[in-house]
C-alpha cells in the first residue's frame, strides 16, 4: 500500500526531452541515463518508421526515487503515462517503445509488434553509443527474426523497407519478399536457424548526439504535484492515499490545484460518483488537460459541447476522442466524413472509426474511398472473428446501401413516367381545346349552332360491333383509349371518353388479354389517335 511519506514534501527536479518528463530528488545520474536511454530509443525508432517525430499520444513521466514502492509497468493517470523506478533500475524500453508504436503507426501482424517490443527492450545506450539485438528475455520466433533483420548486415540496412510493407498491409512474406529480394521460405529458415542458435550479438545503431545541458529542459516540480503522480500510479490499491495527494495539491493552489481537481474527479469517477463538480473547480483553477474538458463535454448543455470538445483537441491535438465528439453533432455529412478522416489519422489503430467512416464514405458516394475504409478496419481488428465480423458488416451495409441506390432509380424513373404522361395529357387537352375551339368558329360562320339530333348514316343505332381481345388501356385525361384486336387479327384504337360509365379497366397493358364485345362509332379522332368512340361494351 502506498502511504504518504514526509519525502513527498522534498524538493523535486524534471529533466524533459520530447514527450518525456522524469523527475527525481537530486539523483542526476539516474535521472540523465534514464532520459538517454529513452531518447536513444525514441531516436531508433524514428529512423526505423522514416519518422523526423516520434510522438507519444501522452507525456510520458517516470519518478525516480527510492521511497516509494516502483511500479514497473506504465499507468494511464492524471492525463499522462507514469512509471515509478528506483535509482538505477532499467526502464522499460520494449514497452515504451510498443507505446510509440501504438501512437504512430497503423497495426502491425502481432508476431512484428511482439518482436519490435522484445528488441527495443534489448537497447542499452551509454551517450551516443547504442547498442541492440542482444540476448533477450523471453526469446522466441518474433524477436528471432526482428533480431536477424536488425543486426545481419544483408537484412539491416532493408529493415525499414520491410516495415514500411507491413504498415501498408503486407504479410510478412511478401514484406520480406519485396524488402529482401530472397525468398520468403529462405528467409523464414534463416529465423527459424537464428532462434536455434541462441547466439544473440549486439550490434551498433545510429544514435542521437545529446548534450544534456544543452537538450534537456529542467524545470522544478511542486511536491503536492509528484504526490499526486506517485499516489495515481498505484491506484486503485490505495485510494486513501490518492485522495489526500489529490486534496494536498488543491491546498498548494495554481496550477497545481488544477492537477488535484482533475485527480479528486479521476477517483470520482473510479468509485462510481459524479466527477463534474471537480472538473468544473479544474477548468477555473487553469486545468490545460485535454481529458478535464472533455470529460466535462459528456455532462454539460447541448450547447456547449462542442466548445468543451474544441478546448480539449487544443489542448491535445494528438487525440481522436474530441474529434470523434465533434463529429457525433456534426451537421452536415460532408462535415462528418471530414471529421472522421482527422480522428483515424490520429488513431490509425481504431477498427471503429474506420467503418463509421467507411460508412459515412458510402452515404455522401464516395465508393473507392469507402472500400478502402472498411479495409483497413479489418486490418485495424486485433482478431479473427473481430475480423469477419467487420466482412460481415461491411456486405451487409453494402447490401442496404444498393438496395437503397436501386429503389431511389425506380423512384426517378416513376417519376419521370408521370411526368411523361402529364405532358401527354397537358398535350392532347390543347390539341382537343384547339379543335373544340376551331369547330365553334366553323359554326358561327355556317349561322348558327350545330345540331344536336344527328341522325347516324347507319341503321344500327348501337354502332359497329366488334368482337376480340382487350391488349391494353391507355388512360388519358378523363378518358380513356382502348387497344383491341380483332377476331380477323386487325388491331384498332377506339376511344371511351367517359370511363366511370362502364366497367372498370385497369390502365396498362393487359396481363393476360382479355376478351371483349362492344359496339363504337367509327368517329376518328386525331387528337387521341382513335378509329372510333365506345358506346357499350362487354368485357370477360
Amino acid at each position: 500500500m502506498f502511504s504518504r511519506p514526509s519525502w513527498a514534501r522534498d524538493s523535486w527536479r524534471e529533466l524533459n526531452i520530447g514527450p518525456y518528463y522524469v523527475d527525481s530528488q537530486g539523483d542526476s545520474e539516474s535521472v540523465n541515463k534514464a532520459l538517454n536511454d529513452l531518447e536513444q530509443m525514441r531516436w531508433v525508432l524514428g529512423d526505423l518508421l522514416e519518422l523526423k517525430d516520434v510522438p507519444s499520444l501522452w507525456p510520458i513521466r517516470i519518478l525516480v526515487t527510492k521511497s516509494a514502492t516502483p511500479v514497473s509497468h506504465l499507468v494511464w493517470h492524471d492525463s499522462n503515462y507514469i512509471l515509478v523506478v528506483a535509482p538505477g533500475e532499467p526502464i522499460p524500453l520494449g514497452e515504451i517503445a510498443g507505446l510509440l508504436l501504438d501512437s504512430n503507426t497503423p497495426p502491425l501482424p502481432p508476431p512484428i509488434e511482439s518482436g519490435l517490443r522484445q528488441l527495443f527492450d534489448t537497447l542499452q545506450a551509454k551517450g551516443s553509443h547504442v547498442t541492440w539485438g542482444g540476448p533477450p528475455g523471453h526469446p522466441d520466433l518474433a524477436y528471432a527474426r526482428m533480431q536477424l533483420f536488425a543486426t545481419k548486415p544483408e537484412y539491416s540496412g532493408r529493415f525499414h523497407i520491410f516495415l514500411a510493407n507491413v504498415a501498408d498491409g503486407s504479410s510478412i512474406n511478401i514484406a520480406e519478399t519485396n524488402a529482401f529480394g530472397k525468398s520468403a521460405d529462405l528467409i523464414e529458415k534463416e529465423v527459424s536457424n537464428n532462434l536455434a542458435s541462441r547466439d544473440w550479438q549486439p550490434v551498433p545503431v545510429s544514435g542521437r548526439p545529446l548534450d544534456p545541458r544543452r537538450d534537456f529542459g529542467e524545470h522544478s516540480v511542486d511536491a503536492a504535484a509528484a504526490e499526486v503522480y506517485l499516489t495515481g500510479a498505484h491506484l486503485p490499491a490505495d485510494r486513501k492515499a490518492a485522495q489526500d495527494a489529490a486534496k494536498a495539491a488543491v491546498t498548494a493552489g495554481k496550477e497545481t490545484a488544477a492537477l488535484g481537481y482533475e485527480a479528486l474527479a479521476e477517483l470520482a469517477k473510479l468509485q462510481n460518483q459524479n466527477p463534474q463538480p471537480y472538473l468544473q473547480q479544474a477548468i477555473e483553477a487553469g486545468s490545460r488537460s485535454a481529458n478535464v474538458y472533455f470529460m466535462e463535454s459528456q455532462n454539460v448543455m447541448p450547447v456547449d459541447v462542442l466548445p468543451m470538445l474544441k478546448k480539449a483537441a487544443i489542448f491535445n491535438p494528438r487525440w481522436a476522442e474530441p474529434i470523434l465528439g465533434e463529429a457525433q453533432v456534426a451537421a452536415d455529412t460532408k462535415d462528418y466524413e471530414e471529421l472522421l478522416k482527422q480522428a483515424v489519422k490520429l488513431e490509425p489503430r481504431s477498427a471503429e472509426t474506420w467503418q463509421l467512416l467507411a460508412q459515412a464514405q458510402l452515404v455522401n458516394g464516395h465508393v473507392a474511398q469507402a472500400q478502402g475504409s472498411w479495409l483497413r478496419a479489418e486490418d485495424a481488428a486485433t482478431s479473427d472473428a473481430a475480423r469477419a465480423k467487420i466482412h460481415q458488416r461491411r456486405l451487409d451495409f453494402e447490401g442496404k446501401r444498393l438496395d437503397a441506390e436501386e429503389a431511389a432509380r425506380r423512384h426517378e424513373r416513376d417519376a419521370a413516367k408521370a411526368d411523361d404522361q402529364q405532358a401527354r395529357n397537358a398535350e392532347e387537352d390543347r390539341i382537343r381545346q384547339a379543335e373544340e375551339k376551331a369547330n365553334a368558329a366553323l359554326d358561327a360562320q355556317a349561322g348558327g349552332e350545330a345540331p344536336t339530333d344527328v341522325v347516324p348514316w347507319w341503321n344500327d343505332k348501337s354502332g359497329i360491333t366488334l368482337k376480340g381481345t382487350l391488349t391494353r388501356v391507355d388512360c388519358l385525361s378523363g378518358r380513356d383509349r382502348l387497344w383491341i384486336t380483332g377476331t380477323d387479327g386487325k388491331s384498332i384504337a377506339l376511344l371511351l371518353r367517359n370511363p366511370s360509365g362502364f366497367p372498370r379497366l385497369a390502365c396498362g397493358p393487359g396481363h393476360p388479354p382479355r376478351n371483349i364485345t362492344l359496339g363504337y362509332s367509327p368517329h376518328p379522332d386525331r387528337a387521341s389517335g382513335t378509329a372510333g368512340e365506345v358506346r357499350h361494351l362487354t368485357v370477360k
